[in-house]
């Protein structure tokens, strides 16, 4: 299924006059301050029906479980998601207006806890794919994609040596104008606290769990209710 061009455009004109110069000053000189702030939780922005999204992650033919996807909105985007989905059944039109909101939201918290152990390459790998699939709808540019593609490495690299191991979580706080990515170990170490200004850093966040053929789209969206 193909991104409608109303999707696309209400996602990019709202943080369009941004993008440019925060890509230049945020992922050129790798901006990543770690902040003095406790672990996002899921529970901090709202609560109630069509505020949380979940799914069990499989991968491979053999269907082995990976990992517990959890996403969590802010209040406002959590009334228009129960708007929108208001005495209607699922459906590919209904999956498209509630992730068109979910890609405009100000506020979400994104968790990845990993049920297996799962090598940093190949984790790396996973968001290549969905970067790729955002770029395929429109979502992202070539060039944010190829920056995000080849910094990941380099910025998350402490968690390379041990990789990811059953327990650990990777949790991404999106705000309107900035995007904070942790990666915590099962024994509660956060090992990466990473902090990247600017829109289009969250957008593109959002956006790799929400383009169409995600691996994560259509069951996260499936289990709002």
């Amino acid at each position: 299924m193909t991104l409608p061009t109303t999707e696309k455009t209400a996602f990019l004109r709202r943080r369009f006059g941004s993008f440019l110069a925060a890509t230049v000053l945020v992922l050129t000189t790798g901006a990543g301050v770690a902040l003095a702030e406790g672990v996002p939780s899921l529970g901090e922005l709202s609560s109630g029906p069509f505020s949380r999204m979940h799914m069990l992650l499989e991968k491979t033919l053999l269907k082995v479980d990976v990992a517990v996807i959890e996403v969590a909105v802010d209040k406002t985007t959590q009334g228009k998601l129960a708007s929108a989905a208001a005495g209607k059944t699922f459906s590919p039109a209904l999956e498209g207006e509630l992730a068109k909101i979910v890609l405009s939201a100000d506020e979400a918290i994104v968790q990845m806890k990993f049920v297996r152990d799962v090598s940093f390459g190949q984790w790396i790998d996973g968001v290549r794919e969905s970067l790729d699939k955002a770029l395929a709808a429109g979502l992202v540019s070539a060039a944010l994609k190829k920056q995000v593609s080849d910094g990941m490495p380099i910025w998350f690299k402490a968690a390379e040596p041990r990789g990811f191991k059953t327990g650990d979580r990777i949790v991404y706080r999106v705000k309107q104008n900035s995007l904070r990515s942790l990666i915590v170990q099962n024994d509660g170490k956060v090992v990466v606290d990473r902090s990247d200004e600017g829109a289009d850093k969250g957008d593109m966040t959002l956006a790799s769990f929400f383009a169409p053929g995600t691996d994560y789209r259509t069951l996260l969206l499936q289990s709002l209710k």
